[in-house]
């Protein structure tokens, strides 16, 4: 993907025009990430992304990250507060401008995926592994903050 086409930021910049919201899961068993690969049918089929998607009306960014995550996985997190908000990232696309919630899901043993029709494939993935993986567009630079926000005294790459 051209990388040039998409523009992240951890502040909200003036030329943002976002008024959708997304939210990213970023579910952590034993310092390895769970990636989903999109289905053939998709804009970026083949490619790996941790569960995400829009933020419904009058939807809370943590509850749509519980429903996003069940409808994508069959991973059901009842208690809420198990769901951990990291923070945002302001993503500038040539179509489109979102804000992107990335939340922080630590499980303690396996769960059972189950694959929406969106996803082909699924991996639980080391973090030195991730970046050399075909990742969806911005999805690196997403990781980046999520190591920043959860692994603040390890030296970044």
């Amino acid at each position: 993907m051209n990388k040039s086409s998409i523009e992240i930021y951890d502040y909200n910049p003036q030329k943002h025009r976002g008024k959708i919201e997304v939210v990213g899961c970023y579910i952590e068993i034993d310092e390895s990430l769970l990636l989903l690969q999109l289905a053939n049918q998709k804009l970026e089929a083949g490619f790996w992304g941790v569960p995400a998607g829009k933020v419904e009306q009058n939807e809370s960014p943590k509850k749509a990250a519980k429903r996003e995550l069940f409808e994508e996985t069959g991973i059901d997190i009842e208690d809420l507060a198990h769901i951990k908000c990291l923070g945002a990232l302001y993503v500038k696309k040539p179509n489109v401008d979102y804000i992107f919630h990335l939340f922080k899901i630590q499980l303690h043993k396996t769960p059972i995926i189950q694959l929406s029709i969106e996803h082909q494939d699924y991996k639980w993935a080391r973090m030195q592994d991730i970046d050399k993986m075909p990742l969806v567009e911005g999805a690196l630079e997403a990781l980046q903050k999520y190591k920043n926000y959860t692994q603040p005294n390890l030296e970044k790459s």
